[in-house]
């Protein structure tokens, strides 16, 4: 899908500005929930399973309808879908803020999902629409920078406000820049020239899709709970089974799906794709327990919590736009290899970490994280886009943040599973104990069994990049 019309210099500026202040928000937001959690756990009284589902039900959503989004995208033109989902983001931070319960929080999770699915999932289509091929891989390294920033900003906000005010400020802290993108966008954003593509919705698709990631989700996550061979955990997994098989079978044969599985016969096309949920799911794991590491293990603040997990973005920040135009010169392909395999290291360093570690160590090797994410992800994302249809670079798009997504909240329910399977099976603890009364140091061992698990899945990140080559220039 291309414009009638190239946009100037001063319009491709204006763009880019909104789409990194987007993803700087959708980032931002990611990270200071996550440092907030175990105070979240505490404050309500709750299991580390439960409280899980405050990050899970966002991710959970933002990944059901980011394909949903996508396509809407290409029919209905960019802008609109982009202002609204700013919007419905910005009324579910407020909720999120306003929640005066545990199901409340989660359920106004959902909506800034909602929000969240409609910005991730037409941003890069946007670049790729909006700004000439010459300068992609750039300008998706500077809007990996912004990403960084809000990453890196998220875990020391979060932290101060969670330690000094009340982690219900984590959310209040979106509302004024919502308020404002929303208005930056109606004035900024061209309205849509776009050729938008003809064609019915695939209600029933987006449908049978979030059910089948829910229905996967909820086993992985309630399996210790409830048993891995009680009904519900077997009926769920059996469920979500042949949900996937629906979708399949849907997509391939509907005259305008959501998801176009040729694209998936193109081999680097899903290699790329896999490459990165794969890496996704290995950091988002790590990330997911870290907080709880550091503050229940080695006894920090979630102030200073929040200043170590800071260092991957700062790293990332650093590196994105190196990368993403080294992407554009020498090819993705050795980059992302590397750098994948880099990070299956940096895990399985991590997985020593112990109450005794010392701060200089744990600061290097999470540096050495953010190093890796950063030479990653530029050519990563520039490899994918660059195999995508022409008049689909919304659903390749997509596509491509839905495999992420889906990475990021399947992570934290296996790694979180792994490391309470650790320590009820040696130490005979309920798994819904709440957070406050499980000793933390006797976790240590389900935490490094956790990252260990989180190394090997890096790896496989790095087989798959090697496999996938390098669009035509």
């Amino acid at each position: 899908m291309e414009l009638p019309d190239a946009l100037s210099a001063r319009e491709q500026k204006l763009v880019l500005f909104i789409l990194a202040l987007s993803s700087f928000m959708a980032s931002l937001d990611s990270t200071i929930v996550n440092i907030s959690l175990p105070t979240i756990a505490e404050s309500f009284k709750v299991s580390m399973s439960e409280v899980s589902w405050v990050a899970m039900s966002y991710l959970l959503v933002l990944s059901g309808l980011l394909l949903v989004f996508g396509k809407l995208g290409d029919m209905k033109g960019f802008r609109k879908i982009f202002i609204a989902g700013f919007a419905v983001f910005t009324v579910g931070s407020l909720l999120c803020g306003l929640s005066g319960s545990i199901d409340a929080l989660i359920g106004s999770r959902f909506v800034q999902g909602i929000g969240a699915a409609a910005l991730e999932a037409i941003g890069p289509a946007m670049i790729a629409i909006y700004l000439p091929k010459e300068i992609r891989g750039k300008a998706l390294g500077i809007l990996a920078t912004v990403i960084s920033v809000g990453i890196a900003a998220g875990p020391i906000i979060g932290g101060l406000l969670t330690q000094y005010v009340s982690w219900h400020w984590i959310f209040f802290i979106n509302v004024p820049i919502g308020i404002c993108a929303v208005f930056l966008g109606m004035k900024f954003i061209p309205k849509d020239r776009l050729p938008v593509k003809n064609g019915a919705f695939d209600s029933p698709g987006g449908i049978i899709f979030f059910f089948a990631l829910a229905t996967l989700l909820w086993p992985i996550d309630e399996g210790l709970s409830l048993g891995w061979t009680s009904p519900a955990i077997i009926g769920s997994f059996c469920v979500s089974a042949i949900l996937w098989v629906l979708f399949v079978l849907r997509e391939t044969h509907c005259t305008d799906p959501l998801c176009d599985f040729d694209l998936f016969r193109n081999r680097n096309f899903l290699a790329g794709s896999l490459a990165a949920a794969a890496l996704m799911l290995a950091f988002s794991g790590v990330q997911y327990l870290l907080p709880f590491f550091f503050e229940g293990v080695m006894g920090y603040q979630t102030y200073v919590a929040g200043l170590l997990l800071a260092i991957p973005s700062v790293a990332l920040m650093i590196l994105g736009p190196i990368s993403g135009t080294l992407s554009d010169k020498i090819g993705s392909r050795v980059l992302a290899t590397g750098a994948a395999a880099f990070a299956s290291v940096t895990f399985f360093f991590i997985s020593y970490f112990t109450e005794n570690t010392s701060i200089l160590y744990i600061a290097v090797t999470l540096l050495c994280v953010g190093i890796a994410l950063g030479i990653f992800f530029p050519p990563n994302m520039n490899q994918i886009l660059g195999q995508s249809k022409k008049d689909e670079e919304g659903v390749g798009s997509s596509i491509m943040t839905t495999m992420k997504n889906v990475g990021e909240t399947v992570g934290i329910a296996l790694m979180g599973t792994i490391a309470l399977f650790t320590v009820v099976t040696n130490e005979n603890f309920n798994p819904n104990t709440p957070v406050a009364q499980i000793p933390m140091e006797i976790i240590v061992e389900g935490f490094a069994v956790a990252f260990v698990a989180a190394a090997a899945i890096a790896l496989i990140a790095a087989v798959l990049s090697a496999v996938a080559k390098d669009a035509p220039r």
